[in-house]
């Protein structure tokens, strides 16, 4: 089964966010909670964690790209 990790909501007011590094790449292994990117906003970075525990199938979202909350931008494959 596949999950999409979305942009959590971070606040009435934060609406989009930068994507970071990413700490996992496609085809590497996640446990739960592990985190997957860095969420930048004006006041802080965020560490996305992952929902799931599987293996990273796509990351649809490039370093240095802003999105708004709610935007798709992993998937992983749950075990």
């Amino acid at each position: 089964m596949s999950i999409e990790v979305a942009v959590p909501s971070l606040g009435e007011a934060m609406t989009s966010v930068e994507i970071g590094r990413w700490h996992k790449q496609p085809g590497d292994a996640v446990a739960l909670d592990d985190t997957l990117v860095e969420l930048i906003t004006d006041k802080a970075d965020i560490m996305l964690p992952s929902p799931v525990a599987g293996t990273l199938v796509e990351q649809r979202v490039a370093t240095g790209t802003r999105v708004d909350v709610g935007v798709i931008v992993a998937v992983i494959a749950a075990r």
